[in-house]
């Protein structure tokens, strides 16, 4: 079996991204496979935004269409938690730095992503907050001050970068938007169609083995 990578490109505020969480979860389980997270900012900068009526209306009838597709919930926490506070900030710039931090120190950047969207879309915890960050490192084993101040270093040299470089990635794949899979190996780029894949997570991991043992 070859190695490969598989980028994939997500917001952490993206539903969409969150009910691709299962085809991630079986991507992780295949030998060979890096999985590259490249975080496209939809909320950093300024278009990030404090929650509102806006934009819960604006993404309640997508969710019920992901959970449809998907079988991924929305808890009542969620709703409860960040839907209904209208104090909550919704940046996607400290979730994707926290996730670079975790990658920096243990290769890790995955799993802190997946445990950011369980916190936000099942638990109801405002992820661009600092201090949830920290208590979301200390839950994966993290020291939370060493990681604060790693990912406040990251935020400063790497992020807008590594933005950018998503964003760029996203054009060159001709992706219509995100989630978006592309699967590399030996330097040529693949693209996975997330919607042949969002219900079908076992499929997903079946046809990219298929590629590495081509």
């Amino acid at each position: 079996m070859r190695t490969a990578i598989l980028h994939y490109l997500y917001d952490p505020f993206c539903g969409w991204c969150y009910g691709a969480a299962p085809m991630v979860s079986a991507a992780m389980t295949v030998p060979g496979l890096d999985i590259q997270a490249h975080g496209v900012g939809m909320l950093s900068g300024d278009r990030s935004k404090i929650m509102s009526s806006e934009w819960r209306d604006f993404v309640r009838p997508h969710e019920a269409r992901i959970t449809a597709f998907s079988k991924q919930t929305f808890s009542d926490a969620y709703v409860q938690g960040v839907l209904e506070h209208e104090n909550v900030r919704l940046d996607s710039s400290p979730p994707i730095a926290a996730m670079l931090t975790a990658q920096h120190l243990s290769g890790r950047g995955i799993e802190m992503l997946k445990r950011l969207q369980t916190a936000y879309y099942q638990e109801g915890r405002a992820i661009a907050d600092r201090a949830v960050i920290a208590e979301i490192a200390s839950e994966l084993g993290f020291k939370p001050d060493v990681f604060m101040e790693t990912m406040d270093s990251v935020t400063t040299s790497t992020l807008q970068g590594h933005i950018q470089q998503s964003n760029e990635l996203l054009e060159t794949l001709h992706a219509r938007g995100f989630p978006a899979f592309a699967l590399e190996i030996e330097g040529q780029m693949e693209v996975l169609p997330m919607g042949h894949y969002l219900s079908r997570p076992a499929l997903f991991k079946t046809d990219i083995e298929s590629r590495l043992n081509a």
